[in-house]
């Protein structure tokens, strides 16, 4: 079948089955007579595989090592089942951050917001959770500048849909 009925029967771009290919994630099918193409049926279940893989969160580079040890005439479990315990743990992780930035946004909600600020004072009021130490909004102890002081900053003028604002706060 030529490269068009395998992206009609994978539901995936043409430019994305000769991506995959240019990187090794497909292996070069022969090509017909006239040049063109000549997948066998066994590229629709190796398409509908790196699909289904990136679903999961494999990245393209996983998911290559998985296939070159199948078509190399190993079984993959062992590697897939290793992946996948690094890919749960990757999981919680983000998780667990999530699940903090939930905390902060919903005590931001409750919290009373700064009187001034440079720019918005909800965001930029000083949240601190009970269950872990407080971190530094800011970039290596910086300092947020006092809003009377915003003409200090070194970088030129911030942009609106109005024109010039104020100076760059971010030199």
């Amino acid at each position: 079948m030529r490269i068009g009925e395998l992206a009609r029967r994978t539901g995936i771009n043409p430019k994305t089955l000769r991506y995959w290919e240019e990187i090794g994630l497909l292996p070069r099918p022969p090509r017909n007579s006239s040049g063109y193409r000549d997948y066998g049926e066994e590229y629709v279940d190796l398409c509908r595989f790196i699909v289904r893989a990136k679903e999961l969160g494999f990245s393209l580079k996983d998911i290559k090592e998985i296939i070159s040890l199948k078509l190399s005439g190993r079984e993959p479990c062992g590697c897939v089942k290793e992946k996948i315990v690094k890919k749960v743990k990757e999981i919680d992780r983000m998780i667990e951050e999530l699940e903090r930035r939930k905390r902060i946004l919903l005590s931001l909600l409750e919290g009373e917001p700064k009187e001034r600020a440079p720019v918005c004072p909800i965001i930029e009021s000083d949240v601190k959770l009970e269950d872990e130490p407080s971190r530094l909004l800011v970039p290596d102890g910086e300092q947020i500048p006092d809003p009377g002081k915003a003409k200090e900053y070194k970088q030129g003028p911030l942009k609106t849909s109005h024109g010039v604002r104020e100076e760059d706060p971010r030199s």
